[in-house]
């Protein structure tokens, strides 16, 4: 395992707990970052995707608001395609860890909440199962 690879988990970080999703749909943890600057890594680690029907892409995407329940102002501040992307496939294309740096900055604005966001296209029988914390860099 690379360096890259390893990170140290603080279930304060947590943005999503192991497990299914098969629709679109926002993460019902909201994380309050303060209102500092924070560098990070996203890490999502796939356990199983659905790939069968070759048009599947599930897009992972951390979202960033000023506003504590999300509710308006929101901006993605990082995001991952999954699946069958860029090309069709018949195998599992996206399991294991995938790292993403992160900062809770954009444009000069500081977005102190931020959440997970997944996004589910194409012909869905299962989907995907996942889980996504905010890694220390």
């Amino acid at each position: 395992m690379s360096q890259y690879s390893q990170k140290t988990y603080d279930h304060a970080t947590l943005l999503k707990a192991a497990g299914l999703v098969d629709a679109s749909a926002a993460g019902s943890v909201i994380l309050d970052l303060g209102d500092g600057l924070m560098v990070a890594d996203l890490v999502i680690d796939v356990s199983a995707l659905e790939v069968a029907s070759t048009d599947e892409i599930y897009t992972v995407t951390l979202e960033g608001s000023a506003v504590a329940a999300m509710t308006s102002g929101s901006v993605t501040l990082a995001e991952k395609q999954l699946g069958n992307v860029p090309e069709p496939a018949d195998a599992d294309t996206g399991t294991g860890r995938h790292i993403i740096p992160i900062r809770n900055e954009l444009n000069g604005t500081i977005y102190r909440y931020v959440r997970i966001h997944t996004v589910v296209a194409g012909t869905i029988a299962t989907g995907i199962n996942y889980s996504a914390f905010l890694g220390k860099k």
